[in-house]
């Protein structure tokens, strides 16, 4: 059974000039297709092959590969990669991440016997930086001192600030944060008092029972069944005036708050790009 493999290209590209780009990748679809009926077989010393007939020219798709995921690429770090690795690390990734935003910014180079060898000097005398408990810690505590999370309250109901409440509020902004990584101010908070609506407190969080950022809340007041609604940025984007006066000056010294799309997806590189580290 003959195989044959087509390759097939955009007729646009027969009429339009195509300029070269350090940043756009040359893309080709390949298809693997097979006849239906495979072609007559020459007799042995015949003067000529047989001619094909209409029918040895249909074919069946084996397969196509815009329906394939292509197979992660293997690259060695040649530069510190926030969120990622060091000098010398090397790791597998989605390839059209890797090419994008590793080998074309010369963050990367491919993971070939010879380079490996060369970056892994460079990593035994690479300048030390702050050490994180992972490689994604220190983007985590970038992300969430830059972060304010919505702490939604009974407006009618006495209630006291507790760790489930902030545990709650992570949740809803995409972050799982165990109770017993929360540590909460010294002095309660309770309501309901509307004198604290859209004020501000800070809760420490611990990463891996290393790292220890302040992160910022902001008290609402909602009814019952408004809890996820959307509220407008800014009633995060300002700073408010501090619900506890011995956090002023820790609250002031906080970067300001930033609005994000998708706070979680900034963090999760490694699950969203398939990289994994192979040393």
């Amino acid at each position: 059974m003959s195989i044959c493999r087509l390759a097939t290209k955009g007729i646009g590209s027969l009429f339009t000039k195509e300029i070269a780009s350090p940043t756009k990748l040359s893309f080709r679809t390949t298809y693997i297709v097979e006849r239906v009926i495979p072609p007559p077989v020459s007799r042995f010393n015949a003067k000529r092959p047989r001619i094909l007939k209409a029918r040895n020219f249909i074919y069946k798709t084996v397969e196509d590969t815009d329906l394939t995921d292509p197979p992660d690429l293997h690259v060695v770090l040649t530069s510190y990669v926030e969120g990622i690795g060091d000098v010398g690390d090397v790791i597998s990734a989605d390839p059209y991440y890797a090419r994008e935003h590793l080998l074309l910014p010369r963050k990367a180079d491919y993971a070939t016997p010879e380079n490996i060898e060369k970056y892994a000097n460079m990593r035994k005398s690479r300048s030390e930086r702050a050490k994180y408990s992972s490689i994604q810690a220190g983007m985590l505590v970038k992300v969430l001192s830059k972060s304010t999370f919505p702490v939604f309250m009974n407006h009618q109901k006495p209630w006291t600030i507790e760790k489930k409440h902030i545990h709650v509020a992570f949740r809803v902004e995409g972050f799982f944060v165990p109770e017993d990584a929360i540590e909460l101010p010294s002095t309660p908070i309770e309501g309901p008092d509307l004198e604290k609506e859209s004020t501000d407190f800070a809760v420490y969080v611990t990463i891996n029972n290393r790292e220890k950022v302040p992160v910022r809340c902001r008290l609402f007041h909602v009814k019952p069944g408004f809890e996820t609604a959307k509220l407008s940025d800014e009633l995060y984007l300002d700073k408010c005036e501090p619900i506890l006066p011995e956090q002023k000056e820790l609250l002031e010294s906080m970067p300001m708050p930033e609005i994000l799309d998708d706070i979680s997806a900034s963090v999760s590189l490694v699950e969203k790009y398939r990289i994994k580290y192979l040393n």
